[in-house]
């Protein structure tokens, strides 16, 4: 499998994306890190200039107006199950972008939102923290889905999380929720909800750089959990497994986040309105078309125009 998976040039020059960034800035730049749409792009392929981010988590407002043809939302410190406000409107926001008829793929932290935001529910994992690599296991759901076209029906990725999807029903005004994908400790590891939405426990959008930033930031609770011994070699050990399982992690994690692209996002299209049913959209196939420009409620945001141009963890 090649390092870098190609999404078709076609489709990745004209897709314009909404990355919801619910991570404070200030955290990744307190690790050393580089800026977290800076890990969207080089995930999906796409330019700087065809991403939009919203820094919700550091006060900057939601649009009233998505300008976009997906939304990515990404990981965080934060719980999803608390109550600050910009959590809640994050959750009416996805719903509204659902509502509309415009992908979605929504990770880790978003993932978990995203489950709360249909009824679902999300707690602290009963079997501990997930760090560092994680296997995921397909279901037959998953197997079907083509956001895992082209991959095993067991695969390594990046994970890093606390949290987890505990309860979720089985029906949602968005349509069926499916799992599509587990791992040896936890089920829930991703979902489809409704025709229009994708999630994922885990990090496609990471590197081992990455994680051994954050293993070297909780040290300490990675070794109190008895994750890694004391010793700086038990760290290191830590870490140079990280970058010798890398170059696999990374081609299945760019497939992913592509496949994504290729198959669930339509850019600029507009035959299917969110006038249509959910039923008559899942019947058209997997990638739905965004409903570009589809005017949110105003409680969602103020007003603020995605036009496309110019825990973290």
């Amino acid at each position: 499998m090649p390092h870098h998976v190609r999404t078709p040039r076609r489709i990745r020059q004209r897709v314009r994306l909404l990355f919801v960034n619910t991570q404070e800035r200030a955290a990744l730049t307190a690790l050393g890190m580089t800026p977290y749409t800076q890990w969207i792009a080089e995930a999906t392929g796409l330019d700087a200039d065809q991403i939009v981010t919203v820094d919700v988590a550091d006060g900057q407002p939601l649009p009233g107006t998505i300008d976009a043809d997906a939304i990515i939302g990404g990981g965080s410190g934060h719980s999803a199950y608390e109550t600050l406000p910009w959590i809640a409107r994050v959750k009416e926001f996805y719903r509204a972008a659902a509502r509309a008829g415009i992908p979605e793929l929504h990770i880790c932290w978003s993932h978990q939102a995203r489950a709360e935001s249909i009824g679902g529910r999300t707690a602290i994992g009963g079997h501990g923290r997930r760090f560092g690599v994680d296997t995921v296991r397909l279901t037959p759901a998953g197997r079907l889905d083509p956001l895992f076209a082209g991959l095993p029906d067991e695969f390594d990725l990046f994970t890093s999380h606390v949290d987890v999807v505990d309860q979720l029903p089985a029906q949602s005004v968005e349509g069926q929720v499916v799992e599509l994908a587990y791992s040896r400790v936890y089920r829930n590891e991703a979902l489809a909800i409704g025709p229009t939405v994708r999630t994922i426990q885990a990090h496609p959008e990471i590197t081992a750089t990455i994680v051994a930033a954050l293993a070297h930031s909780r040290r300490g609770a990675l070794v109190r959990e008895g994750r890694i011994g004391p010793a700086d070699a038990d760290l290191d050990g830590l870490i140079a497994d990280l970058y010798a399982r890398e170059a696999q992690i990374v081609a299945t994690s760019r497939r992913l986040v592509r496949n994504w692209l290729r198959h669930h996002v339509r850019p600029g299209r507009r035959d299917v309105t969110p006038a249509e049913s959910t039923a008559t959209r899942a019947a058209a196939g997997a990638g739905l078309p965004a409903a570009i420009g589809a005017d949110l409620p105003a409680a969602v945001g103020a007003g603020l125009s995605a036009a496309v141009g110019g825990g973290v963890l």
